[in-house]
């Protein structure tokens, strides 16, 4: 008699980052909860960006790419496409980020991209023990 395996798959914790035009702030958080996400060797995590205003089909700004290769975080070789925040997003992903208190570095120099996405890295780190050490069901970022 063979027995099957009857474990069901864990289901996948969905992250929504969003910002105004879906081209700095983030697809930057994005990038680097991904990056966290990998570095602790956590899987089942689908973590995707949009934009309340996007500018759809817009690539990521270049200086959000050399703010993330100025931190050491790998960047995509698929490039990203900014995509439009729909409220019905809300009820699709388990948690959705406001990134609208950091600092939208568009039209600034690489200082301030650098800045953005150094405070980033550091409060996303923080949200993903929130998550997955924690079991926080409501992380903030700090």
């Amino acid at each position: 008699m063979s027995t099957q395996n009857t474990k069901t798959p864990k289901p996948k914790i969905k992250i929504l980052f969003v910002c105004a035009g879906n081209t700095c702030r983030s697809p930057m958080a994005e990038v680097i909860f991904k990056h966290i996400c990998k570095k602790h060797r956590r899987t089942g995590v689908i973590v995707r960006s949009a934009g309340t205003a996007a500018a759809v089909g817009a690539d990521m700004m270049p200086q959000v790419i050399i703010a993330l290769q100025n931190m050491e975080i790998p960047v995509p070789k698929k490039p990203h496409v900014a995509r439009q925040y729909l409220p019905k997003m809300q009820q699709q992903y388990d948690y959705v980020f406001d990134l609208r208190d950091y600092n939208d570095p568009y039209g600034y120099g690489q200082d301030m991209y650098d800045q953005v996405c150094e405070k980033l890295l550091f409060d996303l780190e923080c949200v993903y023990h929130q998550i997955f050490d924690l079991r926080n069901p409501h992380p903030v970022i700090p």
